[in-house]
């Protein structure tokens, strides 16, 4: 008897994921193919929506988050803008400077002055690097002890550096010694709003979160530090009561702005073949902040429906395609790929509002290549694997 069509199909569909498989373990396993490698793994669909098809013109200014950037972070010129912000009673001051050692006596006493003076104060911090043989974050990298003594930590970093994409953050790690940490967004949150982190503590424990960005630093309200320190107007500093306070450097668009703590984001105008990082850390953790407070989170369906869900839609195809090949043998080039083109535009698309309108983020990769692959697979199945099985050669009557 012989097989059916649907037999067919499902050993195709095996091939064409066999296939995926092997190439996949081949070059992301092999240095030789690191620049092509680094161009699959940093480019996602959902980068075009944040980079070109969001209107910046609809994107609301977010109205609790004031930006304050320091171009030089002097300990004495960070320790008069804390004095100069905290007298104006806002909700918390993240601070987004690690200050390793000590320096100039003067500046390094004034600086834990004012951090002691503002109880609102948190102090940027990072994880230690990854301990391979423990398998966890072994502590933290802190400030020197001489400004962390009256003040809160937290970790600025990222799970990225600074030659790939900052698309994910971690809320909470613990470390090996068992302390739970929270990351420099989520402290500042909860400040604010202790409710929202509450939900965040629930939704996620210690899991990554995909940061739902609303926009560059042009998005928040800004001041310039050294600015600030020269007016002697009083209605600047109205802004900065009962909101959240970020310090650090935020304006990326002068030329010859420092590279150091700045990274890739899908806000970046060129989302392939991109050359300069184009986002400094403090806006990044604005941009966290503002979701954590609007609790306006990705969404993202777990791997194993992804999974599923390539399956099914490359089983359907096939079965379509394999059958074109034997019904229409004349046309079956030119109707297999129009076919091919025309899902991957509906399909893309449709991957695509579902993340615009409803958050909702869908990795369909996979199934795109695997619907790319099906036409060269259904011939080789067909021209060469099935003729040397006798199984499968047997007359079908399709």
């Amino acid at each position: 008897m012989a097989p059916s069509r649907h037999v067919h199909a499902l050993i195709i569909t095996a091939l064409i994921f066999a296939l995926i498989g092997a190439v996949r373990l081949v070059t992301f396993n092999i240095h030789y193919f690191d620049p092509f490698n680094n161009g699959i793994r940093d480019y996602e669909i959902t980068d075009i929506l944040f980079s070109q098809l969001r209107d910046p013109e609809r994107v609301d200014r977010e109205e609790r988050i004031v930006l304050v950037h320091i171009a030089r972070p002097e300990r004495a010129e960070v320790a008069r803008l804390l004095n100069l912000i905290g007298s104006r009673s806002p909700r918390v001051i993240g601070v987004d400077i690690l200050f390793a050692g000590r320096k100039d006596a003067e500046g390094d006493s004034l600086l834990a002055a004012a951090i002691a003076r503002n109880p609102a104060v948190v102090l940027a911090s990072n994880l230690a690097p990854y301990d391979d043989e423990r398998r966890g974050i072994p502590g933290m990298v802190y400030s020197d002890s001489l400004f962390t003594r009256e003040a809160r930590s937290a970790y600025t970093n990222f799970l990225a550096g600074t030659d790939r994409t900052v698309r994910l953050f971690n809320p909470f790690i613990t470390t090996l010694t068992g302390e739970r940490e929270r990351a420099f967004g989520v402290a500042l949150a909860e400040a604010y709003d202790p409710n929202r982190v509450g939900l965040l503590r629930w939704r996620y424990g210690d899991r990554p979160v995909r940061i739902n960005y609303s926009g560059g630093y042009r998005r928040f309200l800004r001041v310039d530090g050294r600015a600030l320190l020269e007016t002697e107007d009083e209605e600047p500093l109205a802004v900065f009561r009962d909101r959240i306070v970020i310090l650090g450097f935020i304006d990326s668009q002068q030329p010859d702005a420092p590279i150091e703590d700045r990274y890739f984001t899908p806000l970046n105008e060129a989302y392939t073949g991109r050359s300069l990082p184009d986002m400094y850390g403090a806006v990044i953790h604005a941009n966290i902040v503002s979701m954590i407070l609007d609790g306006r989170y990705i969404f993202e369906l777990p791997p194993w429906l992804e999974a599923l869900l390539a399956i099914v839609f490359t089983y359907v195809n096939v079965l379509v395609i394999h059958a074109i090949y034997h019904r229409l043998p004349d046309s079956y080039h030119g109707v297999t790929r129009i076919m091919q083109l025309v899902e991957l535009f509906c399909f893309f698309f449709l991957v695509a509002l579902l993340f615009y309108h409803f958050r909702l983020k869908i990795d369909f990769s996979t199934g795109f290549l695997a619907l790319v692959l099906a036409y060269d697979i259904v011939m080789i199945y067909e021209s060469f694997i099935r003729k040397r099985i006798p199984l499968l050669n047997a007359p079908d009557h399709e």
